[in-house]
């Protein structure tokens, strides 16, 4: 109430009328009743971001002029597109996704990039699980178009020129950009109501659902199966679409994976990938660091010290006592540099 009633006493030293006062202290309210930022129109962003409001409207209105185009590679042949923005835009959508993103709860069943979350917490739910169904959204970001963002700020409670700023700052050529800070956020909250229903179902028949970013999990007794048609219908009805290629239905006799870990005896890391670090750590103690890349032909490789701790840390979040094991044996090693 302080910030009304400071509010308030603005509208009348500044000679509004009564009408206009109504109207502001009303728009006020609503986004202050659903835990969001007061923003009246984009002068007043200017102001808060700290940007003057000739540099912010050069930015809404030439957003698209700020990104560059990158092709990522991907294992089965194709490229993702990466579209980076400009270092001053990237700064101005993690303003964005600081101080107004962050103020809107997603559902709990959200892990991808919800601080204090990480793909532990998505695999945990779907250990021991007699069947584990992996489905993964295609075109996650792309299908996420410039009028869903618009509508998730306008209904809540934005103006229209308010709404417009925000999102022609997030999106790129009418879409949600994989590669701006705020999308994967965004994305969550454009989720929510397909979180709520999926959830829904999930209880509804004894299973459990979780989603990190374009990966949907559902886990559960062997009759499960039996709803991947209902889950297809629901996930379409949200105007997103199936990646075919990569559902999978996988049982316990075999190797069950939530996000790159295995949930079959708890969640671990992949067989193969502690394996892998234990080869290198053997090698570059058996022959030396140098030696070791000369041999396997990378020895122009930058940071490969940094690279085997990053892949200890890794380990260590998700299996703690394994990944200091490694740590303390990194240790052990004489490097080169």
């Amino acid at each position: 109430m302080d910030y009304i009633n400071s509010l308030r006493k603005s509208l009348i030293l500044c000679g509004y009328g009564k009408r206009y006062q109504k109207i502001c202290l009303e728009y006020a309210e609503n986004l202050l009743d659903n835990q969001l930022p007061v923003i009246f129109d984009k002068k007043h962003l200017s102001l808060l971001m700290g940007v003057k409001p000739s540099i912010l409207g050069y930015y809404i209105f030439n957003s698209d002029n700020f990104y560059k185009e990158h092709r990522i590679p991907k294992s089965n042949g194709d490229f993702r597109v990466l579209s980076a923005p400009s270092f001053n835009l990237k700064s101005i959508q993690r303003w964005i996704l600081e101080n107004v993103l962050y103020k809107y709860e997603v559902s709990d069943n959200a892990n991808g990039f919800v601080i204090g979350k990480s793909i532990k917490d998505n695999a945990e739910p779907h250990v021991g699980k007699e069947i584990v169904i992996n489905i993964d959204i295609k075109d996650f970001f792309p299908t996420i178009t410039f009028e869903r963002v618009f509508y998730i700020f306008y209904n809540s409670g934005y103006t229209k020129e308010v709404s417009f700023t925000l999102t022609k700052l997030l999106t790129y050529n009418q879409v949600l950009p994989q590669g701006s800070p705020a999308s994967p956020y965004l994305a969550n909250i454009v989720c929510d109501s397909l979180d709520k229903r999926l959830s829904g179902l999930a209880s509804k028949i004894n299973a459990s659902y979780t989603r990190y970013a374009d990966d949907i999990t559902f886990s559960g007794d062997f009759h499960i199966v039996k709803y991947i048609k209902t889950l297809r219908n629901i996930i379409e009805s949200e105007s997103f679409s199936i990646n075919e290629d990569k559902l999978r239905i996988q049982k316990q006799n075999n190797a069950q994976e939530v996000t790159g870990l295995t949930v079959n005896n708890g969640v671990k890391v992949k067989r193969r990938y502690k394996k892998n670090l234990e080869q290198q750590i053997y090698y570059c103690k058996k022959y030396g660091v140098y030696s070791h890349l000369e041999h396997t032909r990378a020895k122009d490789k930058s940071f490969f010290k940094e690279y085997l701790y990053g892949m200890a840390s890794y380990i260590k979040m998700i299996e703690p006592e394994t990944g200091e094991h490694f740590l303390r044996e990194l240790d052990q090693i004489k490097w080169d540099y």
